[in-house]
């Protein structure tokens, strides 16, 4: 009866899509023998037996009553086709889709309205570098361990996509997506694959900063180091150390900013115009995830506990598909990437990782302007070849630095992006994924390049480490002092990448007195590193990391309890616990009723974005009126606005407001600002009329959409979760949260016009005492389908703060029947 009723419930959904707006015929949808009731079919939960060619033995595949598939294989080759097959049997729209995306192929299957994302993908070099990378790997996969296990791995799977979609074509059970748009999947190749993690690279580690920064200087010039500071005004916790005074040669380094001329700046501007068409690099919200690992000496189990919740994107399905690897060499679990056979955040019986952004050294993105003429580019007094690429029907041109972005005349903007150097990052994690102490993990890392992670470890042993591996570049200058990297800067041959930070000198920690590391995307390393490491636009302002340490240092005994309610029910702002205090004192004799009014509701808060509280709307909106006055009124002054207003609309928290982007820098200002009563040399203004005009504007605000006074942090605050189709019948949400750009449970944005679509993409507990009793979970499903029970039955759980338990089993055998949905047997054809 249940599956009958899934199988009436995915035609009824396709029926309504169709109708909402396709053109594919509805006849061929509806064909009982070929459209979606056979597709719909495929639904059906149960064990099965299936053939498959070029498996070598046996594959047993166990779908727990979560929704987790555990593969159990005989080898590595059977482990990974296995793979392949069953996480396109549930997501091969999605896959396809990262495919043509990563490729700059979206117009292939969605029309030529997305012909400027292929153009602007192609012209960044990632497809290009995603076929050099797996030409280099090929070739060395003879001679080196790493690179045959690349080979072997990414060609198994590559191999199990295919004969799934075979699989799929000869049993009609084509997911609906296809139907509908009439189009039929390609075949993976392993290209794909290291297309697509070029893409993530993209959508972690790709910038148009250094433009904008130049734009900024351009208008302002050195008040650009009063707005965006080499180092922050607030005291941070950098878990690398280096906590002392300022590097001198760094400080004037970051403040020795290279003068454009109004045909740079308009070259800027117009790449900044088009960067990122579809809006990705990186996702709404801006990325900004949590991550600490807490020693065993700070445990009630005096075994570690690590904690993770990268941000991303949102989207259904989710951006992870999550699963357990079995064989003699592995017996890992965690999630893998649409496309990519690895585990990116997980463990195995002997250790355990996960991931967030470090947000450092301009996210890898750097920019130079260089003459180019007649075919030639001039370096160090002579011209060399460009050397130009067809691809995807598109001319790319490339210099020695890298991509040429944009012309006028002779003067060229050229992008030297860390993504488009050889690095076998997925290497690296098939190693990782077999690493057995922290010895062996920080070894393999050595070979990742991009993107710049933050890798949180633990292992049973009791080692508790943080580590930031990748290839972050040294400047070289025929000056004395290298122009800031944040800007564009001179292409002719007078500064130049000479290398890159040594591996033992990169951002890590192993073992702290303090018993235990946060990296949260604050800086790694303070003031007093003698390398640089990026100014104060480019990391979080590190308030979450502020919070974390502070509870973590305060805390003893800590239990994975504490951690749960640390990381998915702890809405502090500490922000507002900085500063609130400040705001309080200064408006102490301001006598305005409407000012009084909000003055008395933040003296009793607490400082918690919850849901059902009044302060926290208040203390929001307070801050973003005042952000406005400030700095808006700044930008406006020097002619920053309207002229560049599309691209450097900047507002507070991480770009809070809608069509709006978020500079770290700022709220680090506007934190400073408030601790020490002035706004200078932003605005001449009181600080007390600043705070007064804002409180006022929050209450008007707040009283004109909710009349009646109930404007709690609820109404503006919660998360969507949309369809990859974009179609609101298949998402869901808005679902109001506690928490904001500041906490724990953390993403940009506020409702009811600009609900967050992103936040902790995959929150993962390890409890080292028991590895048994660990716990994770991430918003959305394991099923693409949205007829499928498991298309979206995580996301209560995650809106809650709930977790569920991490089955974690060395054989089919000793797995408890209980926990036992179905099993599925892949077997050998003949």
């Amino acid at each position: 009866m249940k599956n009958s009723i899934y199988i009436i419930v995915g035609a009824i959904i396709v029926v309504l899509i169709v109708i909402i707006g396709t053109i594919t015929p509805l006849i061929s949808i509806l064909n009982p023998g070929t459209g979606v009731p056979r597709n719909t079919s495929n639904l059906i939960i149960g064990n099965e037996t299936i053939s498959i060619p070029g498996l070598q033995h046996e594959v047993t595949i166990i779908q727990d009553n979560y929704g987790v598939y555990h593969i159990y294989a005989q080898d590595n080759h059977d482990l990974f086709l296995a793979l392949g097959f069953i996480q396109a049997k549930n997501r091969l729209f999605e896959m396809q889709l990262f495919k043509l995306t990563s490729m700059g192929q979206l117009a292939k299957m969605l029309g030529s309205g997305y012909s400027n994302y292929d153009r602007f993908q192609t012209m960044t070099g990632a497809p290009l570098t995603a076929e050099k990378d797996w030409n280099i790997i090929s070739g060395n996969a003879s001679v080196n361990a790493t690179d045959r296990l690349t080979y072997e791995a990414v060609t198994a799977y590559s191999e199990g996509i295919n004969d799934y979609i075979n699989y799929s074509i000869s049993h009609h059970v084509l997911p609906f997506e296809f139907k509908l748009l009439g189009y039929t999947p390609g075949y993976w190749s392993p290209v794909d694959t290291f297309a697509v993690q070029e893409y993530m690279i993209q959508t972690l580690e790709f910038s148009d900063d250094p433009l904008l920064y130049s734009l900024l200087f351009y208008k302002l010039g050195n008040l650009t180091n009063d707005l965006i500071t080499p180092f922050s005004p607030i005291p941070q916790y950098y878990y690398g150390g280096y906590n002392g005074t300022p590097n001198q040669y760094v400080m004037k380094m970051s403040e020795n900013t290279y003068p454009v001329n109004a045909t740079m700046a308009s070259l800027a501007f117009s790449v900044a115009k088009i960067w990122d068409p579809l809006h990705i690099f990186p996702p709404n919200p801006t990325d900004h995830s949590n991550e600490w690992v807490v020693s065993g000496n700070r445990t009630s189990t005096g075994k570690p506990i690590l904690v993770g919740g990268p941000v991303l994107g949102f989207s259904l399905p989710s951006i992870w598909f999550q699963v357990q690897l079995v064989d003699p060499s592995f017996d890992v679990y965690g999630v893998v990437l649409p496309g990519a056979p690895i585990i990116v955040i997980g463990y195995n019986e002997h250790i355990g990782w996960t991931l967030t952004d470090t947000q450092a050294i301009s996210w890898g993105t750097f920019f130079f302007t260089q003459t180019v003429m007649n075919g030639k580019y001039l370096w160090n007094g002579t011209y060399y070849p460009v050397t130009s690429y067809e691809m995807n029907g598109f001319k790319v041109n490339w210099t020695n630095l890298g991509p040429i972005m944009a012309t006028n005349g002779t003067t060229a903007l050229v992008m030297d992006w860390m993504g488009n150097r050889f690095s076998n990052d997925i290497g690296a994690l098939l190693e990782v994924m077999n690493a057995t102490d922290w010895k062996r993990f920080s070894s393999d890392l050595e070979i990742w390049k991009a993107p710049y992670q933050n890798f949180a470890f633990a292992d049973v042993n009791g080692t508790i480490a943080d580590i930031s591996p990748a290839y972050y570049p040294i400047f070289s200058s025929s000056d004395p002092i290298p122009y800031n990297p944040n800007a564009i800067m001179p292409g002719n041959g007078t500064q130049f990448i000479i290398g890159s930070i040594p591996y033992s000198m990169v951002p890590h920690s192993v073992n702290p007195s303090d018993g235990f590391i946060v990296s949260s995307n604050q800086r790694q390393v303070g003031p007093a590193y003698p390398y640089w490491f990026g100014d104060t636009m480019t990391p979080s302002p590190g308030f979450r990391a502020m919070l974390e340490e502070s509870y973590l240092r305060s805390h003893s005994n800590l239990t994975v309890e504490d951690m749960m309610n640390l990381q998915d029910h702890n809405y502090t702002d500490y922000e507002a616990f900085l500063t609130v205090p400040y705001i309080l004192k200064y408006m102490s004799t301001y006598s305005n009723s409407t000012v009084q009014e909000a003055i008395t509701m933040l003296k009793a808060w607490n400082y918690s974005m919850d849901e059902n509280s009044r302060a926290a709307s208040v203390w929001f909106f307070t801050y973003m009126y005042l952000f406005n006055e400030i700095f808006h009124t700044f930008l406006k002054d020097h002619g920053v606005f309207p002229e560049y207003r599309s691209v450097l609309n900047v507002t507070g928290m991480g770009g809070s407001f809608p069509n709006s982007i978020g500079i770290a820098s700022f709220d680090l200002d506007l934190a400073y600002i408030l601790i020490n009563g002035s706004a200078r040399p932003f605005s001449n203004e009181s600080i007390t009329s600043l705070i007064a005009n804002a409180i006022t504007e929050a209450m008007n605000y707040l009283s004109s959409q909710y009349p009646t006074g109930n404007y709690t942090w609820g109404h503006f605050y919660g998360f969507v979760f949309p369809s990859l189709l974009g179609v609101s019948q298949l998402s869901i949400g808005p679902l109001p949260r506690g928490g904001d750009y500041n906490t724990p449970n953390d993403a940009s944005g506020v409702g009811p016009y600009n609900w967050p679509s992103g936040g902790q993409s995959f929150t993962m507990i390890l409890n080292f005492s028991n590895l048994s009793d660990s716990y994770g979970v991430y918003p959305g499903g394991q099923s693409e389908n949205p007829a499928s029970p498991f298309y979206s039955n995580y996301v209560d759980y995650w809106i809650n703060g709930e977790y569920l338990p991490l089955l974690f089993y060395p054989s089919s055998s000793s797995f408890p029947k209980a926990h036992v949905l179905d099993v599925t047997t892949l077997e050998v054809i003949g």
